[in-house]
């Protein structure tokens, strides 16, 4: 796969002084490319897949950003110290967006191995987002047609890892009904200041680890209906549990979640 680049880069300055009749016009980068190779041996069967994304835009709230009162002016470079534009808005920052820049690029492997009624799955995935090598600036085109009125090209300190692992089975109790259990574990590193991350410093950007255990049972009453019912029991530490309430001085650790589903669907 290949996506050409498209839209409008905006305008951006490097300059902690600059204004909007100064700042410099920036094409789009935001190619992107990847690849899927895979194979069956008997009843083996195996993928690597690829991609990489050029300008790839995380968007936040607008609140969180130019609109904030601590922050009345247009982000252009991060938020650990930010040069705001110093006069008059590129654009209006109402109706837009804020957004992180990267470029991303992710490997990933995944395997299956089919054994009587057993079906064995296991993979791996690294993903690596890094400060764009050429920048966005403020009025740059999100998809949707959006406008960011606010950018941050140079949002990570050191590039930002993140792992996935996971393996689980399937079962064929009989031709009608599977069960299927698995694990999920998620890492990631310290990507942005203070190196040191304590429980009265912890933030989205510190080091962190999800872990994830997950039961399912579905059943096909016809060839076309079939109910299905799974819980997943699921705990997160350091920077992925910053969204979780905590008390003063207690460690960023929530190990209780459940997550239950039932349903049913239907095959047209």
């Amino acid at each position: 796969m290949y996506k050409f680049a498209d839209g409008s880069g905006g305008c951006y300055s490097a300059s902690a002084t600059w204004t909007a009749a100064t700042c410099t016009p920036e094409e789009a980068h935001n190619n992107a490319y990847g690849f899927d190779g895979g194979g069956v041996y008997g009843k083996f069967s195996a993928d690597v897949v690829f991609q990489h994304y050029n300008q790839a835009i995380s968007v936040l709230n607008p609140l969180l950003g130019p609109q904030s009162p601590t922050q009345p002016y247009q982000s252009t470079t991060d938020s650990i110290n930010t040069n705001p534009i110093n006069g008059a808005n590129v654009i209006e920052t109402t109706n837009t967006l804020y957004g992180i820049v990267t470029d991303n690029r992710a490997i990933m492997f995944a395997a299956r191995y089919t054994w009587d009624r057993f079906r064995l799955f296991a993979g791996y995935e690294f993903i690596r987002q890094a400060n764009p090598s050429n920048p966005l600036g403020v009025g740059a085109l999100d998809q949707g047609g959006y406008l960011l009125s606010g950018v941050e090209d140079n949002n990570l300190d050191s590039p930002k890892h993140v792992q996935i692992w996971w393996t689980g089975g399937k079962y064929a109790i009989d031709r009608k009904t599977d069960i299927t259990a698995a694990w999920y574990h998620q890492l990631q590193n310290d990507f942005r200041v203070p190196t040191t991350c304590t429980p009265e410093s912890y933030r989205a950007s510190c080091a962190g680890n999800l872990n994830e255990e997950s039961l399912y049972v579905d059943h096909h009453f016809t060839p076309r209906f079939d109910g299905f019912a799974g819980i997943a029991v699921s705990y997160v530490q350091g920077g992925l549990a910053i969204a979780i309430p905590h008390g003063p001085g207690v460690p960023y650790k929530y190990d209780t979640n459940l997550a239950p589903t039932i349903g049913g669907r239907f095959t047209f």
